[in-house]
Formats: structure tokens, sequence, C-alpha cells
């Protein structure tokens, strides 16, 4: 992209962050004024049921951590499968050389800060959301992970351009100016990222069999599925046991919810993607699933970074009290609305600091 098409391309994100996403071109872009005698829409000082952006953003971040996931799994499957033959062989062949070797110890230092993205992008359309953004920190030193889920409509500064949603700054500021917008707001500075855009979730669950859920809260809501009764679906709180639709109500669903209960069901959903996964045991079936992820799937981690992380992750396995989940609350957020009506939430950086310095999470 060159700089004519880089300013033009800010100053339509200008206009849109400026005038809302309903812009026509009739307010004045310019500035931050509304103009005389324009109402706002009351319906608009309040969360809306955004149905159909959450359909393809919310799951998004299901399919970035289960596809990262296997592509580690996959590794250790063919690591397992080339020991077992060479075993049976009694050989040393060349393949025994080069194999990973499962270290028990992680093989970087320190802590790893990995952004993970899911966005409403469709192919051939232009601009998008990042509705789900969890970042995940990985500490060798403790063996843990933490996942913190960002809501979707904190209000945040991103240096060298202005104020917005903090899911409308990777489209305009791509992976480099989303970072320093973590790292001027929060703190904290990523890595590496992985985004994926919603495919196909319903069929990618089905072809699985289903997820186990750990429900954390009972959930009563409107639906059209087979199982609902008077129009509402219920689910209660324990291991539930969820196809492809049922799991996409329930990630999206806000009538009776907040965000911020999606975004525990959210992490809910992602852990069972991931316990999912470890139960495949064979290379075809896990190649299978790395194929049908990574084409939904960018990143700028190699695949050398992601083998570092084999030994961190099968320590993990077993050990879930090493996985902690962080979700910036009412404490950390209050509810408001910019000036033309768009509803948002203003972040306290020092509570949501201290929150992950509670956790561990080492802060720049």
């Amino acid at each position: 992209m060159n700089n004519y098409q880089r300013n033009k391309k800010n100053e339509e994100w200008h206009n849109r962050v400026i005038n809302g996403p309903d812009y026509n071109g009739q307010w004045n872009g310019k500035s931050m004024a509304r103009p005389s005698g324009s109402k706002i829409n009351p319906n608009r000082l309040r969360p809306r049921n955004r149905i159909n952006l959450n359909l393809t953003a919310i799951l998004g971040i299901a399919f970035v951590i289960f596809a990262f996931a296997s592509s580690i799994a996959l590794s250790v499957a063919i690591s397992k499968a080339m020991k077992k033959d060479v075993k049976a062989d009694n050989i040393k062949s060349p393949v025994a050389l080069v194999q990973p070797t499962l270290n028990p110890e992680p093989q970087f230092d320190g802590q790893m800060r990995i952004l993970l993205l899911g966005s409403d992008q469709r192919p051939n359309e232009g601009g998008f959301r990042t509705d789900a953004i969890l970042m995940v920190v990985l500490d060798s030193e403790e063996k843990s992970v933490s996942v913190v889920s960002f809501p979707r409509d904190l209000w945040v500064t991103v240096p060298s351009l202005y104020e917005m949603k903090i899911n409308q700054v990777f489209e305009l500021a791509e992976f480099e100016g989303t970072a320093d917008m973590f790292e001027a707001n929060f703190g904290i500075r990523p890595d590496y990222y992985l985004m994926s855009n919603f495919s196909g979730f319903t069929k990618f669950i089905d072809n699985r069999g289903g997820i186990d859920v750990n429900v954390g809260q009972d959930l009563t809501d409107d639906c059209d599925l087979p199982q609902q009764v008077d129009g509402d679906c219920t689910v209660l709180t324990g291991t539930v046991h969820m196809d492809g639709p049922t799991t996409l109500w329930y990630v999206r669903s806000r009538n009776t919810s907040s965000d911020l209960d999606r975004l525990r069901r959210e992490q809910e959903v992602v852990f069972a993607l991931v316990k999912k996964l470890v139960s495949f045991q064979s290379v075809a079936q896990i190649s299978e699933i790395k194929s049908e992820l990574e084409e939904n799937i960018q990143t700028n981690m190699s695949i050398e970074e992601g083998l570092k992380l084999i030994p961190f992750a099968t320590s993990l396995l077993n050990n879930s009290e090493k996985i902690h989940k962080i979700a910036i609350s009412e404490d950390q957020a209050t509810p408001s609305w910019s000036w033309n009506g768009m509803w948002i939430l203003l972040p306290d950086t020092n509570a949501i600091r201290a929150l992950m310095e509670e956790a561990g999470i080492h802060l720049n």
C-alpha cells in the first residue's frame, strides 16, 4: 500500500470513526461536534442485539486457538508416529535424527504474548471489525497461561491516530498499530497475532461430533433450534454437549445477558474446542482438522516459533490449574456512549493493568 492509498484509507476510516457506522457523508467529518438540529437516536444509547455482526465475529476466536493448537498437536502426533516406526524397525533412520524433541521445558524465555482475533471479514469485502479479542500470555517460568478477554466496545486511544472502539483498530492500524495501542493503553505489547474470520463454524463443530462445554451459568434466550420450547432455548450450569448451531446460539446470545457474560461464554467454548482437539490421536485426524482451519487463519507466527511451544502446550494438557482466565468486568470499564450515540465502554486503564499484574502478567 503506497502513501496515497494509506492516506485515503485513513481519511475514510476517520469519517467512519468520527461519524459512526451510519455515516452517509452528510455530517461534518472534520469536527467532533454534531451539526445543529441533528438528533441522537435514543435507541443507540444502549446496547443492541447485534446478532448479524456477532454471528461471524465472536466464534472466530475459537478457530484461531483451535487451529494453532492443532498445528502443535499434529507435530506431536507425527513425532510419536516416527518414534514408533523407528522402534519397530530397530534402526536409526535419518527421520529419527530430525524429529522434534519433546523437552518438558518451554523453548522460550520469559513471557510470550499472542493476540487472538476473531473478525467479521468476508471474502471480497472491504471493512471488518475484530469483535473477539483475547490476549494469551505464556509464562515459561511459571509454566502457565493467562487468557485476557477484551470487550469489543472498549474506547481506546490509538497512537498517531485518534480514539475509537478497540474492535476497529486492527483494520486501520494493522498489527503494528494494534500492538502500539495495547502498549499505550494497557502496558502490554503482543509479540504475535493470529486472526480468523468466521467460516463454516457450525459445520466444523458437527463434523467433530459436537463439543462438551463447561457452562458456568444458566442461560435462557430466544432461539430457532429444534430443542426450543415456546421459542426459547435453555442450558444449565455444568457440562453440556453442544452441536454447531447450539454452540453458535450459546456464544452470540445477548438478550438476557451482557457483553461481559458473552466474554465468559466465549472462553468456555474456546477451551472446549481445545479439549476436543487433544482427544484426537491419529495423524490423519489432526491433519484433516489443520487443513480445514488453515484456510481461515492469518498470522505473523512462523512454523519455527510455533514448534517452540510444543513442550509448553503438552505440559498444560493435564494441568488446568495453570490456565488462568481473565475477563474485564464492570470494575474495570464504565458503560457510556460516544458523542454520536455509539455504545462504548470507558476503560479504567489503571484497574485493567492491576488486574493483569495480579495474574502475574509482566507489563511494560
